[in-house]
């Protein structure tokens, strides 16, 4: 199903259904999980603008550094830390150099 400028809108639907099945599930999830369920959500909103060709190189790198480290979160929790803070340079970094 595509809106409004050939929009996704059924990828925007299966985003925000994931995002607020995520919330519910939240409530009860072990405490890294949320982490885990935003980066993941990096990854799905990347896919999507990239389908509405609006990701650029960036994003499609970001996408593929996170989808490459996401699941630390089940094996290496320390790891996993040391990628989210990765993340956050990366993208503070990045946001920098475009302003």
């Amino acid at each position: 199903m595509t809106g409004r400028n050939n929009t996704n809108v059924e990828g925007y639907y299966d985003l925000v259904g994931y995002l607020v099945s995520s919330a519910k599930e939240l409530v009860i999830d072990p405490k890294m999980y949320g982490p885990l369920r935003l980066v993941d959500t990096v990854s799905r909103l990347i896919t999507l603008m990239e389908q509405e060709n609006r990701a650029d190189e960036f994003l499609l790198s970001l996408r593929e550094y996170v989808d490459e480290n996401k699941f630390l979160v089940m094996t290496d929790e320390e790891a996993f830390i040391r990628f989210l803070e990765e993340l956050v340079i990366k993208v503070a970094r990045h946001t920098q150099i475009s302003e």
